[in-house]
């Protein structure tokens, strides 16, 4: 049987009560769609700003964790009723108090310095060579690019349906493959995967949603990138 929505909410805010912490990380990916859905609709009726929607989808998990950590579940309130105005409000005011270009530029070199950072001791073996170890940073930074390029193409398609560069047979059976490979992925590692590439929630936010530090979310990354790239590895 599938559960009702509601009772799947209602259990996870029952399990809130008294150490939100414990849960938060399962209550920040039960509304993740629920936030981007919010930061979408804002960048579409910004786009004159030129804002990107990482960033509105960065400001919009912001005011969604901020919700999380404020909302009181023996409330009668719901909890999309009471985040909605506060993952609007961060998006309002985060997109005043910074330009595009600065917004742009900032966003893309944290998130490639820290997806670097989290790889680097990952692809280090005293046994390899420099060029054997260049060689798998290079291969397990194109797995990231082609995660990511998962959730740029929805952005793409919003009120298309014509078909882009990426929709080759090959390049469906590598998404599949590694469709699977996350899936096999500890549940953590996994977590951290799909909505740092899928979701292009930060290193940062992810650490707060499961009440870990910036650090070990970094390792874990890697950690979980260097499996898929083994999973590839296997299957060439």
């Amino acid at each position: 049987m599938i559960a009702k929505p509601e009772r799947v909410e209602a259990a996870l805010w029952r399990n809130a009560l008294g150490n939100v912490a414990a849960v938060r990380g399962r209550i920040f990916s039960h509304y993740a769609r629920f936030a981007r859905g919010i930061a979408r609709d804002r960048f579409l009726a910004r786009r004159s700003d030129n804002h990107e929607i990482g960033d509105v989808e960065q400001l919009a998990y912001e005011g969604l964790l901020q919700a999380i950590d404020r909302f009181e579940p023996l409330r009668t309130i719901p909890f999309r009723a009471f985040a909605r105005p506060r993952i609007l409000g961060s998006i309002s005011n985060g997109l005043g108090k910074y330009s595009e270009a600065i917004a742009n530029a900032g966003y893309r070199r944290r998130t490639e310095r820290e997806r670097l950072k989290s790889l680097i001791p990952a692809s280090s073996g005293e046994a390899d060579s420099a060029l054997q170890q260049l060689s798998r940073l290079t291969a397990t930074l194109a797995i990231g690019l082609i995660l990511e390029e998962w959730r740029q193409g929805e952005v793409e398609q919003v009120g298309t349906n014509e078909p882009n560069a990426y929709d080759t047979l090959a390049w469906k059976q590598t998404e599949l493959l590694l469709r699977g490979a996350i899936d096999d992925l500890p549940a953590t590692e996994a977590f951290i995967v799909r909505q740092h590439y899928l979701n292009g929630v930060s290193f940062r936010q992810i650490a707060a949603a499961l009440d870990l530090s910036t650090g070990r979310v970094s390792q874990l990354h890697g950690r979980a990138l260097g499996r898929l790239h083994g999973r590839l590895e296997k299957a060439g």
